[in-house]
């Protein structure tokens, strides 16, 4: 894991970081698991750009995407929300630790 200011690093380390803060204030395994899975799928989807790199943008783009789905139905609803409960968590966590300096929760709204 590379130390130094996050938004010069990669989003894989900036997972990283994050997931190992959450195993550290005691996350349970699964859903350990299921922030990784997200998070990478969300990375996969962006590219592993610089942290400081990412906006509002990739995260609408993402949102949209997994919304555009022919089937709408409970379980579909359910895994878009979980996206974005995960990753809007992320980034407030981001924000928090200053490594990202704009707050997206205020321009990203939820599916």
């Amino acid at each position: 894991m590379q130390i130094g200011p996050m938004k010069e690093v990669l989003l894989t380390s900036a997972k990283d970081a994050y997931l190992f803060n959450c195993r550290v204030a005691g996350q349970d395994p699964q859903t350990l698991s299921e922030y990784r899975d997200v998070l990478g799928s969300f990375i996969h989807f962006t590219g592993d750009r610089l942290v400081g790199e990412l906006t509002p943008d990739h995260v609408r783009v993402y949102m949209d995407t997994l919304d555009d789905c022919p089937d709408k139905g409970t379980e579909h609803i359910r895994l878009v929300m979980d996206h974005y409960v995960v990753i809007h968590t992320w980034i407030r966590w981001l924000f928090a630790q200053k490594f990202i300096t704009e707050r997206y929760s205020n321009t990203v709204k939820p599916p």
